[in-house]
């Protein structure tokens, strides 16, 4: 099996195995805490849509794992809001609206701080991280952030912060295994699904934590690819 990091790009050759990817990997993750209905909207077009966009995105950089020439999960790293680098309580927040789901909407997200944290534009924020289910477990995420992390530290950068489903136990597991802590939280709107005459907004809450790059790559220095995993995948001679 062979390993490969890219940067994700306007092409569908890379988008579109990449988005089937991302799509099975957002299913997993949050089938245990968002509704069928909710989750009937998560379709292959808006997994497509939102990858377009990263490309597009010149505030941020995504690395995409490649397994033997596919794309199987990527990584985003963004500047952070100003917010976070002033933290008040409640009152640090961003007004969001328009369309979404057929709805015009307007939303403000507010952010608690639990502890303090200083920040600043040496931050960024770690927007997403996804891996197909079927390479999960066996390091890859942990080898993905291993050879990213230190090219943010060539540039500058000291900190890293993470926004992740309060309700998500697996995701708080890794992300602490690699130095994380909580610090802050907040509430994300995601849709508006109306069922039966009635109107559900669809509220996520959201854990916010942070590290600093020189803690996460001391955490990270023991962990290794699960060489198994790579070992019965030659023998098994599956296209992962």
């Amino acid at each position: 099996m062979q390993i490969s990091i890219t940067r994700l790009e306007k092409k569908l050759s890379q988008i579109l195995p990449l988005a089937e990817a991302y799509q099975r990997s957002y299913n997993k993750l949050s089938e245990q805490y968002k509704s069928p209905e909710e989750m009937a909207l998560y379709s292959r077009g808006y997994f497509l849509k939102k990858l377009w966009k990263m490309a597009e995105d010149t505030g941020s950089a995504v690395a995409v794992l490649n397994v033997d020439g596919t794309p199987r999960g990527f990584v985003r790293y963004s500047e952070i809001p100003e917010y976070y680098t002033k933290p008040v309580n409640g009152q640090t927040r961003d007004l969001e609206k328009g369309m979404l789901d057929g709805w015009e909407f307007a939303w403000y997200r507010k952010v608690n701080f639990e502890r303090e944290v200083q920040l600043s534009n040496k931050t960024l924020i770690v927007n997403q991280i996804y891996l197909d289910p079927e390479i999960q477990r066996h390091g890859l995420g942990t080898h993905l952030l291993q050879k990213t992390i230190p090219e943010l530290k060539k540039q500058g950068y000291k900190d890293l912060i993470i926004e992740y489903n309060a309700h998500n136990a697996n995701a708080e597991k890794f992300y602490r295994g690699i130095g994380f802590r909580p610090f802050a939280k907040t509430q994300d709107f995601d849709h508006i699904i109306k069922k039966d005459g009635r109107t559900t907004f669809c509220i996520s809450d959201v854990a916010i934590a942070h590290t600093t790059i020189d803690n996460a790559l001391n955490a990270m220095r023991d962990k290794k690819l699960n060489k198994t995993f790579i070992m019965i995948q030659k023998r098994n001679e599956k296209a992962y």
